[in-house]
């Protein structure tokens, strides 16, 4: 729905005076396209702040009088774009300044845009006397000297960027730069006109951006160049081809000296940054004879025998994250646009007829987190966990939750329910959550269901289970915040979503029946899918009640009876599958036969429902605690992801030594990456090694080691009850209210303790050989072990 400029606040005056400008023409020949933008303009003094309103369809890089700024704005849908406002005042002076501006369109939608066939940027600012609005008057030009044929870093990605600087002067950028010979070409659109009927701030913090240096050299190569290297549209695959072993070699990647090749000959350094980072290539190069090539290429794993990044050109998402610089005599320094996620760098520079120095690094491209909250014990291992299940985190924070920054970038949303788990007790942030909800909210298909993932081009990953999760994570905000704001906010997206499950409620079985049209998630293992899932309808269940509780939260008395008879049916029909162990079978097959399997994902989301109380200490004893000690047969394991439903069912009953046990064993051999994994044994090239959907080791170590689960809205209220292993633990939680803060060590035969609540908080403390006590504030207890 479009709304009229009064319906919309929030637009800053001076940014709905500005118009939408793209060079030549903003709706032609736009695949890969860049465009560079100058204005010129006076300040007789520099404002103590200087706010600047600017977006771009789809994406910018901002540089004030030559200093790069920042790059933006957030995904994002046409109909409502992102604007960001920036404070440019540290890079402004008196007299004249230069705003320049490096805009990309990549003409096709891909896993975080939906093109609509435009491009443009849109620009404003009023500091007192000087007004700064995107107009004809802009000089812009499409930028010269890129190879625009490249392929896409992966299928969900943009393409590989190629830039010849002999034709592109990288000082564009820059005052003292002569932009006589720019065309007037510059042609303006309305603001308000389609697509960009609306415009919204971006709601969420810019990006750190900081600059994190190449890390070290750990191998080296020489070989002889392809025929084709100069003509390759994959940068990636060419480089394969030549062979990617390396020799062993150390030293600093800050700045690497390269001595004088042959026409035809490449050298090559393999880079290791130390874990995985995220951010956009920054290279200078000095001392080119002009004609010099400098190739990146990004990877996630090598093999360290052979020091071989691992590469597969014919994996589905056809990963091939590379650059390329060909050099102008002299210094040469670009800033690439797109911020890929790797571990590992190839610099592969081709035909230097004289010595060169090269000096990479990366200007990193995440959410700003900012880090709250702590968990230390004395079991060095468990503390690497964590640490890496925090790095995770971080990582897997853009400018949305993503899967992973190496392959997809995509907003999943069964991946960020996970992390907002993650990032509320790593930080107590919950913009990326809110944000996200809106933005699922706001791609469905006809008949009512979200996207798995969104914005996307993506019809292929409509996932049902994943709007069943989307609903979960209102409830999710609510537990959070104590606001019922998102809830609020998608009424019309609930119940379209609740009409599409209810037509798919099979009319004998009463469950839902899978809808081959979509893909039926529920996890990367053997569940039964076909016919009706016990899964699927456990998930629709736990989503039904939750609806339930929020409409009557919220005085919809009406709503919530409906959802809560709805659930009402189907805990009935799922009870018919409960087997004479108590067990919930696996449900009904295509042709409407009992599928007898018993899985560890059915049994946990029957206790969560509570769909059998008095099956529960069965379903744990034998099955779920049999799973995480080795003990079950079964093929339908579990995944990294998806076990996190587990721990956390098995945490509140008391079993967190287990829990803990098995996190140990599985994930200590992520550690020495530095990132938590897609899987337990990730395919290398193919499956993610950087992926927050198994960074849930962060969040349960507090709960269970440091004892520390909220039970109420808002975090009113809190359990403690500590599970005792080791010798000590130290966790530290930030909520809405303030940091909770707990400590425990071991003394001889006691245990020693307290714990720390900000106001507004209380807490049930459950010790063993003590009775439960609510308290408030600071509390210490000595107990015998």
């Amino acid at each position: 729905m479009n709304f009229p400029d009064s319906a919309l606040p929030e637009i800053p005056a001076i940014l709905q005076r500005a118009r939408w400008i793209w060079p030549d023409n903003p709706h032609w020949d736009l695949h890969n396209c860049y465009a560079l933008f100058r204005k010129n303009f006076l300040l007789k003094e520099v404002p103590s702040t200087a706010p600047l309103f600017i977006t771009a369809d789809q994406s910018y890089q901002l540089f004030i009088n030559g200093k790069y700024v920042c790059r933006g704005p957030a995904r994002g849908y046409q109909r409502s774009w992102p604007y960001d406002e920036i404070d440019v005042a540290p890079w402004l002076h008196r007299g004249e300044n230069l705003i320049a501006i490096r805009a990309h369109n990549p003409g096709f939608s891909t896993f975080q845009y939906l093109h609509q066939g435009y491009a443009g940027l849109l620009v404003a600012a009023e500091w007192g006397a000087t007004t700064i609005l995107t107009d004809s008057s802009w000089k812009s030009r499409r930028q010269t000297g890129l190879k625009r044929d490249m392929i896409q870093t992966s299928l969900q990605l943009f393409p590989q960027e190629n830039i010849d600087l002999r034709k592109e002067d990288p000082s564009w950028n820059r005052p003292d730069y002569d932009d006589l010979e720019w065309t007037a070409n510059t042609v303006e659109t309305t603001r308000n006109g389609l697509p960009w009927t609306s415009l919204e701030p971006r709601d969420i913090p810019m990006l750190d951006e900081s600059v994190i240096p190449a890390g070290r050299v750990i191998g080296t190569a020489r070989g002889e160049s392809l025929s084709n290297y100069r003509t390759s549209r994959n940068l990636t695959e060419t480089r394969f081809n030549e062979g990617l072993n390396h020799q062993p070699l150390d030293l600093s990647a800050d700045e690497i000296n390269i001595d004088a090749s042959t026409s035809g000959q490449w050298q090559s350094y393999l880079i290791d940054l130390g874990k995985t980072q995220v951010g956009c290539l920054l290279l200078e190069v000095e001392g080119a004879r002009g004609d010099e090539v400098v190739e990146t290429h990004h990877f996630e794993t090598i093999d360290p025998s052979s020091l071989c990044p691992d590469f597969k050109p014919d994996a589905h998402c056809r990963m091939a994250f590379s650059h390329r610089l060909t050099c102008r005599e002299g210094a040469n320094e670009h800033h690439f646009f797109h911020p890929f996620g790797f571990r590992y760098m190839v610099l592969t520079v081709r035909d230097n007829l004289g010595p060169i120095t090269i000096r990479p690094s990366l200007r990193s491209a995440l959410y700003p987190l900012e880090i709250k909250g702590s968990f230390q014990s004395d079991d060095t291992l468990l503390n690497e966990i964590w640490s890496t299940s925090a790095w995770t985190q971080r990582i897997c924070s853009m400018d949305a939750y993503v899967d992973t920054p190496w392959r997809e970038q995509a907003q999943w949303w069964g991946d960020a329910r996970v992390q907002s788990w993650n990032t509320f007790h790593l930080s107590g942030d919950p913009r990326l959550l809110k944000r996200g909800i809106r933005q699922i909210a706001g791609q469905t298909t006809p008949d009512g269901l979200t996207y798995g993932h969104a914005p996307t081009v993506a019809h292929g990953c409509v996932l049902p289970d994943f709007t069943l999760i989307w609903i979960l994570t209102l409830w999710d905000y609510y537990w959070q915040t104590g606001s019922m704001e998102a809830f609020q906010k998608h009424h019309a997206v609930i119940q379209n979503a609740l009409n599409y499950f209810e037509t798919w409620t099979d009319n004998e079985t009463g469950l839902l029946r899978y809808d081959p049209r979509y893909w039926l998630f529920l996890d990367w293992t053997e569940i039964p899918k076909e016919g009706c899932s016990s899964l699927y309808s456990l998930w629709y269940l736990y989503a039904l009640e939750k609806l339930a509780t929020m409409y009557s939260i919220t005085d919809n008395e009406s709503h919530a009876s409906k959802c809560q008879q709805r659930a009402n049916k189907i805990r009935q029909n799922l009870r018919a599958l409960l087997n004479e162990e108590g067990f919930v079978i696996g449900g009904y097959s295509g042709d409407g036969q009992r599928v007898p399997t018993t899985t560890v994902h059915a049994q946990t989301l029957a206790i969560l429902n509570h769909l059998s109380p008095q099956s529960e200490e069965a379903m744990i004893s034998q099955i779920l605690l049999p799973y995480l000690r080795g003990e079950l047969t079964t093929t339908a394991h579990p995944s990294a992801y998806w076990i996190t439903y587990v721990y956390s069912l098995l945490g509140e009953r008391g079993y967190g030594k287990e829990v803990i046990a098995h996190i140990r064993e599985h994930w200590a051999p992520m550690v020495s990456h530095g990132t938590t994994w897609e899987n337990f044994q990730p395919v290398k090239a193919e499956e993610s090694f950087s992926h927050a959907w198994s960074a849930h080791p962060l969040f349960h170590f507090m709960q269970i080691l440091g004892g520390i689960r909220q039970t109420a809205p808002g975090w009113k209220e809190i359990s403690f009850e500590p599970t005792i292993q080791g010798d000590s633990a130290q966790t530290t939680i930030p909520t809405p209210r303030g940091k909770i803060h707990s400590e425990w060590h071991r003394k001889g035969d006691t245990i020693q303790g307290s714990l720390e609540l900000p106001k507004g908080m209380q807490a049930q403390i459950i010790l063993p050989g003590s009775p439960a006590e609510m308290v408030s504030g600071r509390y210490s207890f000595e107990i015998k072990v």
